[in-house]
């Protein structure tokens, strides 16, 4: 598949990314350059622009010699609705979980147990990818309210800022401090663009012979959170944490967990993945962090990109 795309998206157009020392780092954070600890995962988190993004982008940022070993792969999540719908044949649903995608139910929130698999390949060390806007937003900036000009009342209004909270979630509770790279990418909603009134993806009309596919994708510096995660902390007690072996946790571990594991709690942890007032607040925080600079990724980008256009 990442062959076919790669190949694709080079045929009928261009895939550009900005070859500055933030890709260099993310390239050597995937390759698991420096750490210390193998048990440290790899969040990722961008824009949302298409439902090409992934695997459209996330196909080709990385060299090629690295891209086609599978232990280098990221994991994904995608909306049942879309991904793992009723409708869709089992051997298409079982083809996109090959390919390190899980589903997630979009509007439950971060109780939902959907997340808690997703967070047990951060804990074992592994990348996940994550697109918080929780939806596609074709907007010259990242993600939109419904009060936003241009959003046609498509936003979300629920809790402060644009991102979802999901990603301060797994942030937050990881057994060892994930790093986090951001990045943003424009070009491939001209494959998928949305009409601009109902939100309705539709498809390019002129694939072959029309205005070329051109993508541009640039990354950010590592976000870092131990402020945040320290100062909630010193309020409000030690963070519980999750792991990617839940079920088969030593019994005196269990308080360092949370409740998450132990021989005489076993199966308690789905209770225990339920997050306080005060834990939401600080993924509402971590959120934001994320937000201030994906967003001003996001600008600059979609504006480099408009501006190779002319």
């Amino acid at each position: 598949t990442t062959i076919a795309i790669r190949l694709f998206i080079n045929t009928y157009g261009s895939f550009e990314i900005v070859d500055d020392d933030n890709y260099k780092a993310f390239v050597g954070a995937v390759l698991g350059e420096g750490r210390e600890n193998p048990s440290r995962g790899l969040v990722t988190v961008s824009n949302h622009r298409s439902l090409f993004d992934d695997p459209g982008v996330m196909s080709g940022i990385l060299p090629w010699w690295i891209t086609l070993r599978p232990k280098y792969n990221r994991w994904g999540i995608c909306s049942q609705e879309y991904c793992f719908n009723d409708v869709l044949p089992g051997l298409v649903k079982g083809y996109i979980g090959a390919g390190q995608v899980l589903p997630i139910c979009r509007g439950k929130g971060v109780n939902q147990k959907l997340l808690l698999d997703f967070a047990r390949h951060l804990a074992a060390g592994e990348w996940c990818h994550i697109f918080p806007e929780g939806g596609v937003w074709q907007l010259k900036e990242l993600g939109g309210r419904r009060d936003m000009e241009g959003s046609y009342g498509r936003g979300r209004v629920s809790g402060p800022g644009k991102l979802r909270w999901g990603v301060g979630k797994l942030i937050a509770h990881a057994p060892v401090r994930p790093r986090v790279v951001p990045f943003a990418h424009a070009g491939v909603e001209n494959l998928l663009p949305q009409d601009p009134e109902s939100g309705i993806t539709m498809r390019k009309r002129n694939i072959i012979g029309g205005e070329p596919l051109r993508i541009l994708v640039q990354f950010g510096k590592e976000l870092q959170f131990d402020d945040l995660i320290e100062e909630h902390e010193a309020k409000h007690g030690k963070l519980w944490t999750y792991d990617a072996t839940t079920e088969s946790k030593r019994e005196e571990e269990d308080i360092r967990y949370g409740g998450l594991g132990g021989s005489n709690q076993r199966g308690d942890f789905h209770n225990r993945w339920n997050s306080s007032p005060e834990e939401k607040m600080l993924y509402s925080k971590i959120a934001s962090r994320i937000e201030e600079h994906l967003d001003r990724l996001t600008k600059g980008v979609v504006a480099e990109h408009a501006r190779k256009g002319e």
